[in-house]
């Protein structure tokens, strides 16, 4: 049998070779008209395309005319079979003018987002708008705190039932004792914060995405419409039904004072709540990616890793030294405290492998770049996240040791580790709605080898969807400025959906090719670089960027 290390070696190279791609927040990738559009007539509708599937719920086009009156004829809709389109119909025999549209949408993975464009109708007036306005969702205090209290009471249950029914009988010559009155306590506890997580949960996602605030979302139409078309909704009935069904379980377990069935009740009651991390896995950033079953898959190994990790710390700190089933004799007892350490030990080698692996598949798929890591809220959060990980790491090297040895007993080290794993756990929290990283892959500068050996660059800042600069530069093989360009023509063409071509001319000025220009959206560019020298010789090179979303 191969050792676990060569296993977690291959899984670990094939996550490297298969990342998922996501956005994780829904944007808008084609719209017809098209920002700041001139048309001729009056259009039947307004039609929007997204890059991901929208939620069917919460969503609005309100097209206003330049007095800010309402055009539109009805509410907006998503089409039979288009769940990735957003429409609404248009009063007829609209007058020529300047026309402004607004839209909401609810991703995916259930984070509003919402913008504006601009379009005209007829030539006879002036737009003034001049680009889209797109704006994501940040997580508030609230949305943290409630998912923190969910995610730490689930841990303690975890890590509690793991405990009993894994690490304990190592010690207690393989019997699967009796729950301690503590343990009692901190199950019944953990349980009814469980409760509050979930029931809460519900209220604060309908506040998100109806664009309401607390106050006004007791509300029976807000919470039906909810529960009846959102997949959150339907995934927080299959969680109600599984804490319903867990408290079941754990009243069983924790009323029991025989020996006889309990492996059964833990085990039953330890995957019930297995289950509930698996649910929130589906109502996340892994929601909204192409294929969903890695990334949901990942999602949900990295949360169980860390409960049972976290939940297995705090029952080793406050259970293990007290627990009346090790033996009374000393040297026999101080034997078993040992042999459960030990076996925590082998435990936390493949939770920590797990959630490494984990861990590296979340980066390669939300943070593109190292700029992206360094410069957004994300990033920078989820390096945080990572320096506590390190500081639970080292901790768990020092109990290993110390298991190894059976020199002395873990100490405050333990509970340093386990406040390290509470506070990453705050963090992971907030990343599970923050934008990632990818929405922020920030400036380009790439550069082409010709067949004359000249080299052109490219430089696009801030490189997201909207205003940005675009700056070329054409150097011989020896490094110097090219003399004698006349024109460098910029194409840029969508490799994700079928826009047509947009060119960009940039004239050469005290040569320094420079220009002010529009990139319509987010995703992935083809930028083909056409230049023009005075001789009349052309040069051609071609670019491919992912452009972030503003």
């Amino acid at each position: 049998m191969k050792p676990l290390w060569v296993w977690m070696l291959v899984i670990f190279i094939g996550v490297l070779i298969h990342p998922a791609s996501s956005s994780a927040h829904a944007y808008l990738t084609k719209s017809s008209p098209s920002d700041n559009e001139v048309m001729t007539q009056t259009p039947a509708k307004v039609t929007l395309q997204f890059n991901e599937a929208l939620q069917p719920a919460f969503h609005s086009i309100i097209v206003m005319d330049s007095s800010g009156a309402e055009v539109n004829q009805g509410s907006s809709r998503v089409p039979a079979g288009q769940p990735a389109v957003l429409e609404v119909d248009l009063k007829t025999g609209l007058p020529d003018g300047n026309y402004t549209v607004q839209w909401k949408a609810v991703s995916g993975d259930g984070h509003p987002v919402n913008g504006t464009f601009p379009f005209q109708i007829g030539t006879g007036s002036q737009n003034t708008a001049s680009h889209i306005v797109y704006a994501g969702y940040t997580p508030g205090a609230d949305l943290i705190l409630i998912r923190w209290v969910f995610y730490v009471s689930l841990a303690f249950l975890l890590g509690v039932l793991c405990f009993y029914l894994y690490l304990l009988p190592a010690g207690g010559g393989s019997r699967h004792p009796v729950l301690s009155p503590r343990s009692r306590k901190l199950l019944g506890i953990s349980y009814a914060a469980l409760i509050l997580g979930v029931l809460l949960s519900l209220p604060m996602q309908t506040a998100i995405e109806a664009g309401v605030g607390w106050s006004e979302v007791w509300n029976a139409e807000l919470l039906g419409k909810m529960l009846r078309i959102t997949s959150f909704g339907h995934i927080w009935l299959v969680q109600v039904i599984l804490v319903l069904f867990l408290g079941a379980l754990l009243y069983a377990a924790t009323q029991s004072t025989e020996q006889k069935g309990l492996r059964a009740l833990y085990a039953g009651t330890l995957l019930t709540g297995v289950g509930l991390l698996l649910s929130k896995a589906f109502i996340g950033h892994a929601a909204s990616a192409e294929s969903i079953w890695m990334p949901v898959f990942m999602d949900f190994l990295h949360l169980v890793s860390v409960s049972i990790w976290l939940g297995c710390l705090l029952a080793l700190g406050l259970i293990l030294p007290r627990e009346a089933s090790l033996p009374d004799e000393p040297d026999l007892r101080k034997k078993s405290y040992f042999a459960v350490i030990e076996r925590f030990s082998l435990w936390g080698t493949t939770l920590v492998a797990a959630v490494l692996i984990s861990g590296v598949y979340a980066s390669l798929t939300y943070v593109p770049t190292w700029y992206s890591l360094l410069h957004t809220a994300y990033g920078r959060i989820l390096l945080l996240k990572c320096v506590l990980l390190l500081v639970m790491l080292g901790f768990a090297a020092v109990h290993l040791i110390r298991g190894q040895r059976r020199s002395k007993p873990l100490g405050a080290g333990v509970w340093i580790e386990f406040a390290a794993g509470i506070a990453a756990l705050v963090l992971a929290a907030a990343l599970s709605n923050l934008p990632p990283a990818s929405s922020n892959p920030g400036p380009v500068s790439v550069q082409q080898t010709l067949d004359n050996r000249n080299v052109v660059t490219l430089q696009i800042s801030p490189n997201i969807a909207g205003e940005n600069t675009f700056e070329v530069g054409v150097k011989d093989a020896s490094g110097k400025p090219v003399q004698g360009i006349q024109q460098i023509k910029l194409t840029l063409t969508s490799l994700d959906m079928d826009m047509g071509k947009y060119e960009i001319e940039i004239p050469g000025a005290d040569k320094t090719y420079k220009a002010q220009d529009l990139i319509s959206m987010a995703g992935r560019w083809n930028v083909h670089v056409h230049i023009l020298t005075e001789s009349l010789d052309a040069w051609d090179t071609d670019f491919q960027i992912t452009v972030g979303s503003s």
